[in-house]
């Protein structure tokens, strides 16, 4: 997946072009001074809506640059006349203004996007929660009584001697998906235990149930963790690892949960078949989407490096200062 830094070159490259295209294009058409400062902000406008602020800043000046070039006399970048001189700096100004306009609306969206999604996560948790406990104080129970009478009847009874053994087993086995689906939707433990023996336990269950090799490694986690950081990271290790089971291909994969002076990390890596993570995020699958979502509600960052054939490793990050200042634990 690209850089930030990468993706704002391009910009600047984009913009640059399209600035030195217009002033090829006013000069060949002999186009008046008035026509192409309306093209020049067209062009800054445009760019303003890509929510890089250098970028269309940097193409502004460019763009001013370019008017003193074509502003009488043509061909050169003295200007004589002082009215042109005003139209360059008016349009220098009005580019600032709307650029600074256009990225004060796209933040105040992006933060009522980032408000609904939040109330979103909030509620799916609540839910998750809710359907969990349901399940386990319900249905398990419910369950396991199903089976004791069967086992009675087992016991008591020699007409149907296999056909109960066997539903008894059945019904045994299906309790236990029940709990585990329970455990899926909500991880208790999460709260009482932090985040790390939770991963632990976690890796270790998953590991038992989907019959696969899970290296888990932790190191300077601080405790006691955000609630909002800590399922935000463990809903990231569940998908991550249900993705490793169902499409890598691989039984051994390594999870690590690590803190830096300036970060929290989880890396979660398989040797497997590996994607395209671009065309999964376009198609909507593999949950991606999901965990990018999750991770800009804790302001983390979500890098996933997969080539085909070449295996994944879906790293996460959130950065210590939005931790309420908690810092990483001594070894």
């Amino acid at each position: 997946m690209q850089s930030k830094g990468l993706r704002s070159a391009k910009r600047w490259l984009v913009g640059s072009l399209a600035i030195a295209l217009l002033t090829a294009l006013s000069c060949r058409l002999r186009l008046n001074f008035t026509t192409a400062t309306l093209l020049y902000l067209i062009v800054v406008v445009l760019m303003s809506v890509t929510e890089d602020l250098a970028s269309s800043i940097f193409v502004s000046g460019i763009a001013v640059v370019c008017l003193t070039y074509i502003a009488p006399p043509s061909d050169s970048f003295r200007v004589q006349d002082p009215s042109d001189v005003v139209a360059i700096v008016a349009f220098f100004i009005v580019s600032l203004v709307t650029i600074g306009l256009m990225h004060r609306v796209q933040k105040l969206a992006n933060e009522a996007v980032g408000s609904v999604r939040r109330q979103l996560v909030e509620i799916e948790e609540r839910q998750r929660r809710r359907i969990a406990r349901d399940l386990y104080d319900d249905i398990c129970q419910r369950l396991t009584l199903v089976v004791v009478r069967l086992q009675g009847l087992n016991r008591s009874s020699s007409t149907a001697f296999r056909e109960i053994a066997e539903l008894s087993e059945q019904t045994s086995k299906l309790a236990t998906d029940v709990q585990v689906l329970a455990h899926e939707l909500y991880f208790a433990k999460l709260e009482y235990l932090g985040l790390a023996a939770s991963m632990r336990n976690f890796c270790r269950e998953f590991s038992r149930q989907r019959e696969v090799e899970i290296e888990f490694r932790n190191n300077n986690v601080p405790s006691p963790l955000p609630p909002r950081v800590s399922a935000c990271l463990f809903r990231i290790l569940q998908e991550a690892l249900h993705n490793c089971a169902k499409h890598s291909g691989v039984r051994h994969f390594g999870v690590e949960l690590r803190a830096t002076p300036y970060a929290l990390h989880l890396t979660v890596h398989d040797s497997g078949f590996g994607f395209d993570p671009e065309e999964k995020l376009k198609s909507g699958g593999l949950g991606l989407l999901s965990m990018q979502e999750r991770m800009k509600l804790a302001n983390g960052k979500l890098y996933i490096d997969s080539q085909v054939k070449r295996g994944t490793t879906v790293h996460a990050s959130v950065p210590l200062n939005s931790l309420n200042g908690l810092r990483p634990a001594r070894p």
